[in-house]
């Protein structure tokens, strides 16, 4: 009897340890088990993420496509044609948020469609929005042969600095001294074809003392992407961070006045006051006072407001491109969701051949009058008739004998994942 209940007394103690061992077990593969679910659903939510980006993206290119056909097709039967800018300039929600004050039926049509969408189903959602990118200031012509562009971008940069060192205290104190011109000139040496130093001396001396190879600095290339300025001798991050909202590597080869935001029209000079800007962007966005058609009507505006003169014409005669034409570039910004995971898209279209139009024409005028007027300003040679804006003499008949826009799709030149 005693061996038999100690027997029992290790069977028992053999028994609380295999079930011990199991529940151990057994809890390790239900936490690797939960762990791999939500790491394999967070993996089909990032799909699913990007695959909203994506389609955001492509419902922004098609939203450009049209704007371009309607632009070719029936623009000019419109009293106000800027208003087929809508059809680009609107953010685009998906699934769309009902209105307030919708209609029982219109309520319902919107919940039929968006209930019978395939991103519905996937519970996924995806917002864009798109930008005129060629409103901004293009750092590239900084090392354009055209010293009116390369001269016109130079001085809306140091403008930037000269109203940002007026208005910041702060700003002013830690830069007191600091030589902007000395680092707008690097920039222009860094794109530039040749290596002499704006500053003096060769343009590789500036990055002799630089761990990386120097062989290639600067490498005398446009730059590829606005990142590169990070590179370049004397820029800082808060110096970058203060360019940034007012430049691009894709400009119009002008200023875009009916699309440029507040940071470039703050580039313009001093002038330029923000309760200006304010007013500026209002009347614009008026249809009974913009957009504005062309220089004159522009510079007519802007002596009303208190700017006197034209601000965009320097002392040696030279002007600032200004464009009024339909924008023609466009910076496309697309984020998708699925549950926690998020993707986010950019890309910029680039309409190459009506920028290659525009300097083709600011050549001409270049080498026939010896200044190159403003693509998109009036042609006080050959002035409109019909109170559309003129840039060259015979633009009326080649504008009417222009063919539409093909029905190719807008040319991406930068695709950005993340």
């Amino acid at each position: 009897m005693k061996n038999l209940k100690s027997e029992r007394g290790a069977a028992l103690m053999l028994a609380l340890f295999a079930t011990t061992l199991l529940m151990v077990i057994a809890t390790e593969i239900m936490f690797e088990t939960s762990v791999e679910y939500v790491v394999s659903t967070q993996s089909v939510n990032q799909v699913r993420a990007y695959w909203a980006a994506r389609a955001g993206a492509e419902m922004s290119l098609l939203r450009i496509h049209i704007f371009r056909q309607a632009q070719s097709v029936g623009a000019s039967a419109l009293p106000d044609p800027s208003i087929l800018d809508e059809i680009w300039r609107q953010p685009f929600l998906w699934p769309p948020p009902v209105p307030e004050g919708s209609t029982l039926v219109d309520r319902d049509s919107i919940l039929k469609a968006v209930n019978a969408s395939d991103l519905t189903v996937l519970k996924t959602s995806y917002f864009t929005t798109i930008e005129a990118e060629g409103a901004k200031i293009d750092i590239n012509d900084l090392g354009s042969p055209s010293k009116i562009m390369a001269d016109a971008a130079r001085n809306q940069l140091m403008q930037i600095f000269a109203q940002k060192n007026e208005n910041d205290e702060d700003f002013s104190s830690r830069f007191r001294g600091f030589n902007f011109t000395e680092v707008i000139n690097n920039i222009a040496d860094w794109v530039d074809a040749d290596g002499e130093g704006r500053n003096g001396g060769g343009e590789r001396e500036l990055y002799s003392d630089r761990e990386m190879n120097t062989k290639f600095m600067p490498p005398n290339q446009p730059l590829r992407t606005l990142e590169e300025l990070h590179m370049i001798s004397g820029m800082t991050d808060e110096l970058y961070e203060l360019i940034i909202p007012a430049i691009t590597l894709y400009g119009g080869k002008g200023i875009s006045v009916n699309q440029a935001t507040k940071e470039v029209f703050r580039a313009f000079g001093p002038a330029f006051t923000d309760e200006r800007i304010d007013r500026l962007l209002a009347d614009r966005s008026d249809p009974k006072r913009g957009p504005f058609k062309d220089e004159k009507d522009f510079v007519e505006y802007l002596n009303s407001i208190g700017i006197s003169g034209n601000p965009f014409l320097a002392e040696d005669n030279s002007k600032t491109p200004l464009v009024f034409e339909p924008e023609t570039n466009f910076r496309v910004r697309s984020t998708g969701k699925a549950g926690q995971a998020q993707s986010d898209i950019v890309a910029i279209v680039y309409d190459a051949d009506k920028i290659r139009e525009r300097l083709e024409k600011a050549l001409v005028d270049q080498a026939t009058k010896g200044t190159a007027p403003a693509p998109g300003a009036e042609d006080p040679a050959n002035p409109p008739t019909d109170g559309t804006p003129n840039t060259a003499p015979g633009k009326a008949a080649k504008t009417a004998a222009a063919p539409p826009p093909s029905l190719r799709r807008p040319k991406i030149v930068y695709w950005s994942e993340d």
